[in-house]
């Protein structure tokens, strides 16, 4: 440990300790002989519309034997508790309905959920009138309308991580291919704080602590792995290839330890109400991710504006060597860009893990998205970053209103390709001089 910083040693000390820890209460989490009272749960809450149901069964099997059923109460809470966990199919015994109500259209009737050991599943199943799709279906413009702020949410969230991406590209020239896997351990880091089965903090705390073990784990990996690096002379494309890396490693140590099912954090592990604004269908919590990305955003904009170290970080961004001669600390600028950067990621995992569900690898699905918005808005600029992540958020789910839903990426990057055809250096960014 000879010529290692002190503080190093001690950042690279306390994120062994919380790997330690999250490890260790993953382990008591999913014992591999349940007793009675940690046994797997499957539960729900039968709705119609947001009119709780009474009576009906929900039926659980599993390679086509019934392996439990539980009937829904005055609440619409139902929970079936199973004998192990693994895969099950789950049903609704349609002979309990009461009379004129159905399954939605298009609603699927049978669901197949992975239950942990000793873990809580929800399921949702979408119930109506007869004859309410009908008289409720939304005209084109709705849907247009639904469309584009489900986008506008999702932007917001892509844009938090791709300001830290190009935050860190502007002041160190490394695409870091490991900030999904930074999205990740913000979102699953956060997932463990909240548990009831581990630390069982409310969700606005374990968020807090999310966020700042996201913070940690950048200013761990700026000191341990990729300061060394840079003081060693290595160049950026090598270094480019050890980010490669460490996203493997990052990716399959958090399986390990989180496992392979996706999860929900315990405050919306239920289906939650839709708030109807107009025409427009929202849920508290899109409401919730949507006010809290914008503010953050609006944060960091202002902060790089008008604070110091905001100065100094566009200064190295903008010409390194000239702000280093200028007398800034370049090594502190860049191990605060490295927590900002981890820490914004940290943070879109959360509301990202807020609107869907926490999976070990829910950042590597995003991190192709992060890059086309950084390089959509130019590439080192942090609004044109902003900007991009909105933009490849709207046009992603817009596109569904004509298109499949598996091809939403396919079309924010061909939206980016188009972009780029008209402005090279993408919209936000400028065009190098050469000498």
């Amino acid at each position: 440990m000879k010529g290692v910083p002190r503080r190093a040693r001690i950042a690279a000390l306390v994120a062994l300790g919380l790997i330690v820890v999250f490890g260790s209460a993953s382990a008591g989490a999913t014992p591999g002989q349940a007793s009675p009272e940690s046994r797997p749960v499957i539960v729900s809450t039968i709705t119609v519309g947001t009119t709780p149901v009474a009576g009906v069964v929900m039926v659980a099997s599993r390679n086509g034997a019934e392996v439990g059923r539980g009937t829904s109460g005055k609440d619409g809470s139902v929970e079936v508790v199973l004998p192990a966990g693994g895969q099950y199919e789950v049903t609704i015994d349609r002979s309990t309905l009461p009379k004129g109500v159905v399954f939605a259209s298009g609603a699927r009737t049978t669901l197949k959920p992975f239950v942990q050991a000793s873990g809580r599943a929800p399921v949702v199943f979408q119930l109506e009138r007869k004859g309410a799709a009908e008289a409720s279906s939304p005209g084109d413009s709705t849907r247009l309308l639904n469309l584009l702020l489900s986008g506008l949410r999702f932007g917001l969230v892509i844009a938090l991580g791709s300001v830290g991406l190009s935050l860190l590209y502007g002041t160190t020239g490394l695409t870091n291919f490991a900030h999904g896997e930074l999205v990740t351990f913000g979102a699953v880091a956060a997932w463990f704080f909240n548990d009831p089965a581990t630390f069982g903090l409310p969700l606005v705390a374990a968020g807090l602590l999310g966020l700042l073990a996201s913070g940690l784990m950048g200013a761990t990996l700026e000191f341990s792995l990729f300061r060394p690096l840079r003081h060693r002379g290595m160049p950026t494309n090598a270094v480019m290839i050890v980010s490669i890396g460490l996203a493997f490693l990052l990716r399959y140590l958090i399986s390990i330890v989180f496992e392979a099912n996706p999860r929900q954090y315990a405050q919306f592990a239920a289906q939650s109400p839709t708030v109807h604004l107009g025409p427009l269908d929202l849920r508290p919590k899109d409401l919730i991710v949507m006010a809290i990305a914008a503010s953050v955003l609006v944060a960091v904009g202002v902060f790089l504006r008008r604070a110091r170290l905001g100065t100094a970080i566009r200064a190295v961004s903008d010409n390194r060597d000239l702000a280093e001669s200028s007398g800034i600390d370049v090594q502190r600028v860049i191990l605060a860009v490295w927590v900002m950067s981890a820490g914004l990621a940290g943070l879109g995992g959360i509301l990202l893990g807020l609107t869907d569900t926490v999976s070990w690898n829910m950042g590597q699905r995003v991190l192709l998205v992060m890059f086309a918005a950084v390089v959509l808005g130019g590439l080192g600029t942090t609004f044109g970053a902003m900007a991009g992540g909105i933009i490849v958020g709207v046009v992603s789910d817009v596109s569904t209103f004509w298109l499949d839903s598996d091809l939403k990426i396919v079309v924010a990057l061909f939206t980016l390709i188009l972009v780029l055809l008209v402005r090279p250096n993408g919209i936000f960014g400028f065009r190098e001089r050469a000498a």
